[in-house]
């Protein structure tokens, strides 16, 4: 697929105020409004696609949910309007995303640099950690893990749940290679069904000592596994990892425990594979597909795709 057509997807959820946070099959659904965290994500593959045009909708959307030194983390276009305050998560994405590619918003940076001093979520910390490159981030996340992990789990908390493999990616991109590789090399062994890739489903987690849940399994597990191999692989040259990488990408192809593809034929990306009838969600959100972007674009670093 040539680069550019790579987004026709977020566009059409795209509005001139941002994209749209779900979707409804393959059209938008206005009802559900828009994200902070969605918007932040876009700006990074638009931004990396040299799509300007589409930065600056997602950028001014960023700027203006930030009303009086008070963050706003959803819009919608009823009378609901701004709904003030945000999670962690989203504030760490909108940081990452400016510190790699709008480091002249300094006023928004600083703003929530000041707010995670204190904050102690692990994913949130690792967003950061992608953005600003800074050792007492990463001080923080090995301190939790040698805190929390034990011989047979080794992890940073006591479950495995969504986007878990953003802390170990963030690890091997600052270059804390020992806690990386024992954490992505668990990942590795407990997210899979026979060989084949299994993200923890989000229907019930991974509580250590539990059951693990299959479905419903998430583009944006998948995309971040695919991210913190392709770093893995970039740090050690290791073969191995370069082939967890390549069956990771293949999750969106069929590679998963239900055989199914998870790009139709259109290339957008439904939001989930699943236990139900369908053996996807057929809803195509802004998440899933800016996620299916990301792994894109680093399969085609390592050499996937022609």
């Amino acid at each position: 697929m040539e680069k550019r057509g790579l987004l026709w997807k977020i566009r059409e959820l795209t509005t001139e105020r941002g994209i749209y946070q779900h979707g409804c099959l393959d059209k938008a659904d206005p009802k559900f409004g828009y994200a902070l965290d969605d918007q932040a994500r876009a700006l990074m593959v638009a931004e990396e696609l040299e799509e300007k045009n589409l930065a600056e909708v997602y950028l001014g959307f960023i700027k203006e949910s930030f009303k009086d030194g008070r963050w706003h983390q959803f819009y919608y276009e009823d009378e609901r309007g701004w709904r003030e305050g945000c999670s962690e998560d989203a504030l760490g994405l909108v940081l990452w995303a400016l510190s790699k590619w709008r480091k002249e918003e300094k006023k928004l940076i600083e703003d929530i640099k000041r707010r995670a001093v204190e904050w102690r979520h692990i994913r949130s910390i690792s967003m950061i950690l992608l953005g600003l490159r800074e050792r007492y981030l990463a001080d923080r996340l090995i301190e939790i893990y040698n805190r929390r992990s034990e011989e047979e789990w080794q992890w940073f908390e006591d479950e495995l749940i969504y986007a878990n493999a953003i802390i170990p990616w963030s690890l091997w991109e600052f270059g804390e290679i020992e806690v990386a590789r024992k954490t992505t090399d668990f990942l590795i062994k407990e997210c899979q069904v026979g060989g084949v890739p299994a993200p923890i489903g989000c229907h019930g987690w991974y509580k250590k000592g539990g059951t693990k849940a299959i479905y419903d399994q998430q583009p944006v597990d998948v995309a971040y596994m695919v991210c913190c191999l392709e770093q893995a692989f970039k740090r050690t040259k290791e073969e191995f990892y370069l082939e967890e990488a390549k069956k990771w990408w293949g999750w969106f192809w069929g590679n998963n425990t239900r055989g199914v593809r998870v790009v139709d034929e259109k290339g957008a990306c439904f939001d989930a594979v699943t236990d139900k009838e369908d053996k996807v969600n057929l809803n195509q959100g802004a998440e899933s597909n800016i996620c299916y972007v990301m792994a894109y674009l680093a399969a085609e670093r390592l050499g996937f795709i022609d």
